[in-house]
């Protein structure tokens, strides 16, 4: 439903305009001054404006002016006007106003202008939806890697890439997974169409469904305007839903519905929508345990991977490193120039990256940070488990010490390192880490962290 404004300081015509519109389908309200008008527009959010350019006080030429100054500018504004300020009207189309009439107008030649204000409004917003949720012209990007495991989830990522059928990307955090998404979207026919993504364990259940499918007005506290889904504004293109595994149940039904009909309903609405979008989405976790312990309905899982690409983890491709260093170094204005020791490349060889290439990006921005002179020495890395810069990384760990530990002490040493390092900044841990924030809460808690916190 429509929001229109009528703004008119004779009582009779304003009422007949706001009756006559109601009738039509429309939510409109009055105001007898532009006054009020303007108060009502710092807490409502209006499609149209139908402003009397004659009012006592602040006429509706000033009151326009104030509209389209304001963060409402995206309002259409009707002008009506008597004989005898057509001119003033004129004026008004130059300011911004979309059209205006001339009392005594046809209401019907109203409706039809009101429909055309509506349709340009639309369009403004699809424009503006586009330019905002739109993949940037910036999309010359380059998956880094000539290692055999690289290069054969590539392969594959080019092979499927117009395919129609929903795509499910595996891998670690940090491996890279949006990069394949991406891959999926830009070597594909759907190239000029949006590339959509969003992570779907960041966002609360209440909330992740309108940001998925919309809402109407009114459909919820705080919906104060219409608002598109994803899925509308991914029409014709991809939609990135990452950290599948961490969706809420009761959202996974609703997206197990639009991936069998296409169709949807934006929250507190009852029409059917329908749009053409490829899913693709990703995980670091073992769906198919989460769908034995009942957290990820099983239909659903099938649904999403008729296709798997595997992205490898960086230990599994370990000749990638120095490409991958390279890269970014090259890829940051700033950092051009940089170079590493021969010690501090045997020692990022001999790392195993629990945070894939993410934990080697932010490594070797603190490696560029923390430098002398341009070089980036072992110690600037601040590798985890290092006591000093006289350890040898260039030695390899005794496989029984290894044997000895758990892949849970393991984790739990590494957690520790990276949040002293960071003086316990969680978000700046997760980032490294390569996990989400909400992730990196459950796992102090789970390994008892806070209780050896000095």
């Amino acid at each position: 439903m429509k929001n229109v404004l009528v703004v008119d300081d004779e009582q009779d015509l304003r009422e007949l305009l706001v009756n006559r519109l109601v009738r039509k389908g429309y939510d409109a309200e009055g105001c007898s001054s532009a006054e009020e008008a303007l108060n009502k527009l710092n807490t409502e959010t209006y499609d149209l404006g139908i402003f009397d350019i004659r009012m006592d006080g602040m006429d509706g030429l000033s009151l326009l002016e104030k509209v389209k100054e304001s963060d409402r500018k995206m309002m259409e504004i009707i002008m009506l006007t008597g004989h005898g300020t057509i001119e003033t009207a004129i004026e008004a189309m130059k300011k911004g106003a979309y059209d205006y009439l001339t009392k005594p107008y046809n209401l019907s030649e109203l409706e039809v202008v009101l429909a055309k204000a509506l349709e340009k409004k639309q369009l403004k917003e699809d424009h503006d939806t586009m330019k905002e949720w739109m993949h940037t012209k910036e999309n010359s990007f380059e998956i880094i890697g000539t290692s055999q495991e690289i290069q054969s989830a590539i392969h594959l990522t080019a092979k499927v890439a117009n395919a129609d059928a929903s795509i499910l990307i595996e891998g670690e955090s940090g491996t890279g997974k949006e990069l394949f998404a991406k891959a999926l979207h830009y070597w594909s026919e759907r190239k000029e169409a949006p590339f959509i993504a969003i992570n779907s364990g960041a966002i609360p259940e209440q909330l992740l469904e309108s940001e998925l499918f919309g809402h109407v007005k009114g459909a919820f506290t705080g919906a104060q305007k219409d608002k598109k889904g994803l899925v509308e504004v991914a029409d014709k293109g991809t939609l990135f839903l990452d950290e599948i595994g961490e969706m809420p149940l009761g959202v996974q039904v609703k997206l197990l519905r639009f991936l069998e009909t296409g169709q949807f309903r934006r929250v507190g609405e009852v029409k059917e929508r329908q749009v053409k979008v490829r899913i693709v989405t990703a995980t670091n976790r073992n769906v198919e345990e989460e769908v034995a312990n009942g957290n990820f309905r099983e239909d659903l899982y099938y649904r999403l991977q008729v296709l798997k690409i595997i992205v490898p983890p960086l230990r599994d491709r370990k000749e990638d490193i120095p490409a991958l260093v390279r890269f970014y170094l090259n890829t940051k204005k700033k950092w051009q120039g940089t170079s590493l020791t021969e010690e501090t490349m045997e020692a990022l060889m001999a790392y195993d990256f629990p945070g894939n290439v993410r934990e080697l990006f932010h490594m070797i921005e603190r490696g560029c940070l923390l430098c002398s002179d341009g070089v980036i020495c072992v110690e600037d890395l601040l590798l985890p488990n290092t006591k000093g810069p006289e350890q040898s990384f260039g030695k390899k760990t005794d496989k029984a010490e290894v044997v000895k530990r758990s892949l849970e002490e393991i984790e739990r040493d590494h957690m520790a390192q990276v949040l002293d390092s960071t003086n316990w900044n969680k978000s700046e841990a997760a980032d490294i880490l390569g996990i989400s924030v909400r992730n990196i809460y459950r796992k102090i808690d789970h390994h008892g962290l806070e209780n050896d916190r000095d």
